[in-house]
């Protein structure tokens, strides 16, 4: 019988503690920067925006002609991209962890994708880890920014060619 009493106050302690976790957890750990997702609103808003705004430029880009322009239109059109996102300042940058390294391999990308050019060989994505750096990619933009990953047409292992 003793045992029992002692079961059910471990039992309704640890209740008393799930519960209150529960309900102060948003509160406690509201302003915590989660690294494994872009997330501070105000970085999370202008990505989602610029994210928009990068398909439907890739997407207005004009076909045909010689790959070479086309790649480089594409090229600059990621920087005009990434150029939108760094113009929200190092402050709030700095508020959103992973989003310093999520731009950076957008930059890898088009640098690789410039190389792959200028040497007349295919694109390789870059790696990182061990995997291609738009999975990693894709990881940090998985919750509500699916638009976020990286368009198929940037990974071509002929850049430009439509």
């Amino acid at each position: 019988m003793r045992t029992d009493r002692k079961v059910l106050i471990v039992l309704v302690l640890f209740m008393i503690v799930m519960g209150t976790l529960w309900a102060g957890g948003p509160i406690f750990f509201a302003d915590r920067d989660d690294p494994t997702a872009i997330d501070y609103k105000a970085v999370r808003m202008t990505v989602d925006a610029s994210c928009t705004q990068l398909r439907d430029d890739l997407a207005a880009l004009p076909t045909g002609g010689v790959p070479a322009d086309r790649a480089e239109a594409e090229n600059r059109t990621v920087e005009q991209f990434t150029a939108r996102i760094r113009a929200l300042g190092p402050d709030a940058l700095a508020k959103d962890e992973p989003v310093e390294r999520w731009l950076g391999d957008w930059e890898q990308i088009v640098a690789a994708r410039r190389q792959a050019v200028r040497e007349g060989s295919g694109f390789r994505t870059p790696v990182a880890d061990g995997a291609p750096i738009n999975i990693r990619m894709f990881a940090l933009v998985r919750a509500g920014l699916r638009h976020c990953d990286v368009p198929p047409a940037l990974l071509a292992q002929e850049p430009g060619r439509v």
